[in-house]
């Protein structure tokens, strides 16, 4: 911007008759292009002036946005990727592409790698025995530089590490794909299996035994006894509860039927008589709602809110600084499991998913399970397979329901 004086200054006269821009009386040299005026540099520089308009010039008048100076060719840093791919995510927070929560995942992993590699770091300088060496950081103290990460917790991070660059490069900040080296991948298959049986030897697995299914449901009362019960029926997580809108039930079919929150994947739910009764109680002693967004939620807070909520703080340009969730579902389940003494480590609402997806494994009808958990249908499958029946779906859950409830 150029800087005034108490003196308006005099108009430069153009250096030559060819030169191309005009002196604007903000002080500076300017062209109209398309209908627009377009600033390049003040009168004391009109060679500096002259230079950023040719290097825009032919992408000005063909009416095409020109890349930002600052953001290509070789001076390309750390910070403007992050701060790029930063922006482009919240972009997707806000169009309701992804939860706030992946958002604060990805802000905190990008965070932490420009932290490593220092925001001024030239991209074209990185070469894959960094990212081996951050992958290492990674394993041996984790994000917050005290605890080294997990398989799973370290998967994600090598892939928003990856997305951020890989994401660069498609919106063109940078002109060449970055080479991340062998080393900087995934955890292989073999890793997550002795991974996870490591887990199941100090915590043991996450799955609810059948008398501590039936103590949790016997305990508890509407409405998180509904929800207990849309775990053990249907594979219902926290967010899949708070998300549940009156609408998708069909109380004359005794059927839940809409997308999950999590994927936007179509479910069918046949429900349980217990099931049945425990939705009708929660809608009708449920709270009023706080705002009239929350109107069609069957489950709401003493507050009127949902119960699984994203708090968003931002700084004075709009930007996402902070994400907190508030999480009613867990937080009451936990005190649940403390009262009955089966609180033990790796085991919460989640859980209830687990338990039943493990008993209802034994009907051997996989396009049936996923369809009422919300997964995808893998393979060709997914593709050709249109319609699946409502007994199919009736067999699954009447087998959990018999399994779960046979000793009484």
């Amino acid at each position: 911007m150029a800087t005034y004086s108490k003196h308006k200054k005099a108009k430069p006269t153009k250096p030559s008759k060819s030169f191309p821009l005009t002196a604007h009386n903000n002080g500076q040299w300017c062209k109209k292009i398309r209908g627009k005026i377009h600033f390049f540099g003040t009168w004391e520089n009109p060679q500096a002036a002259l230079d950023a308009y040719l290097r825009v010039a032919a992408n000005l008048h063909a009416g095409r946005q020109p890349r930002q100076p600052s953001l290509c060719g070789d001076d390309i840093t750390v910070k403007n990727v992050c701060n790029n791919y930063l922006t482009y995510q919240q972009s997707k927070v806000e169009a309701g592409e992804i939860s706030p929560q992946w958002f604060d995942d990805c802000s905190r992993t990008v965070r932490d790698f420009a932290r490593f590699f220092g925001v001024g770091r030239i991209v074209d300088d990185i070469r894959p025995a960094d990212f081996e060496q951050y992958r290492q950081k990674l394993l041996h103290r984790g994000i917050s530089g005290q605890t080294g990460l997990g398989v799973y917790a370290l998967d994600r991070s090598v892939v928003i590490v990856k997305a951020i660059f890989n994401h660069a490069y498609d919106v063109e900040l940078i002109d060449n794909p970055v080479r991340f080296g062998k080393s900087f991948q995934r955890s292989s298959s073999k890793s997550k299996r002795k991974s996870r049986s490591k887990n199941q030897i100090q915590n043991g697995k996450r799955l609810c035994e059948l008398s501590e299914a039936r103590a949790l449901i016997k305990a508890s009362q509407v409405p998180l006894q509904a929800m207990i019960l849309l775990g053990l029926n249907a594979g219902f997580g926290n967010a899949d509860c708070a998300g549940l809108p009156i609408t998708a039930i069909d109380f004359k079919k005794a059927v839940i039927e809409f997308p999950r929150p999590k994927t936007g994947i179509d479910r069918v739910v046949p429900l349980w008589p217990e099931t049945y009764t425990a939705l009708k109680q929660a809608i009708a002693s449920r709270p009023k709602p706080a705002e009239a967004e929350f109107e069609n939620l069957v489950f709401l807070t003493a507050q009127g809110k949902p119960w699984v909520r994203y708090h968003i703080s931002q700084v004075g340009d709009g930007r996402i600084q902070t994400v907190n969730r508030s999480d009613a579902v867990g937080k009451h389940f936990n005190k649940l499991l403390v009262q009955l003494g089966l609180k033990r480590k790796g085991v919460g609402f989640y859980t209830l998913r687990h338990t039943f997806r493990t008993l209802a494994d034994e009907v051997r009808d996989q396009h049936a399970i996923h369809r009422i958990m919300g997964h995808v249908i893998p393979g060709m499958s997914g593709v050709y397979v249109e319609r699946i029946s409502l007994e199919r779906l009736r067999a699954v859950a009447d087998h959990v329901h018999a399994t779960l409830f046979a000793s009484e």
